[in-house]
């Protein structure tokens, strides 16, 4: 009889314990992350602390803006005047400063669509960071 008491006390405990969990209720997500507006800047492309920045305005927009394109595109070097449109991020603890993540480029009369490089990660703030990279340190095949 005591052995059927405590095992009957045993299960009791653990359909409490079950039920306790919610089963498949998650809880809302804390933030939702704002969408961002698309920023257009324009200006020569100098080097500030040995980064690519636009300064225009007062401000610096180190620009993010992929390094394969400073060696394939001759008109892209420091001092080129450039038409950029992406998305900003205040860098912190520096006024008047931001993370520029470039969608699309103008140099040399031409437009550059860099859309399909935002989304590699490497800035906070930009939509879909590191998501879409998974994969390209592999030779771009892909998962396993």
């Amino acid at each position: 009889m005591k052995r059927i008491a405590i095992v009957l006390i045993i299960a009791l405990i653990g359909v409490a314990a079950v039920s306790a969990q919610g089963f498949g209720m998650r809880a809302a997500p804390a933030t939702v992350q704002a969408v961002q507006e698309i920023v257009k800047i324009d200006g020569k492309l100098s080097l500030v602390e040995g980064h690519p920045a636009v300064v225009t305005g007062g401000k610096t927009y180190f620009v993010r803006i992929p390094g394969m394109l400073y060696g394939f595109l001759d008109s892209l070097k420091e001092g080129a005047a450039v038409k950029l449109e992406g998305y900003a991020s205040a860098v912190p603890l520096a006024s008047n400063s931001f993370f520029y993540q470039a969608t699309k480029l103008t140099v040399g009369g031409k437009d550059y669509d860099l859309s399909q490089y935002a989304n590699r990660g490497g800035m906070m703030g930009a939509p879909n960071a590191g998501t879409a990279g998974r994969g390209s340190m592999r030779g771009g095949r892909g998962g396993r």
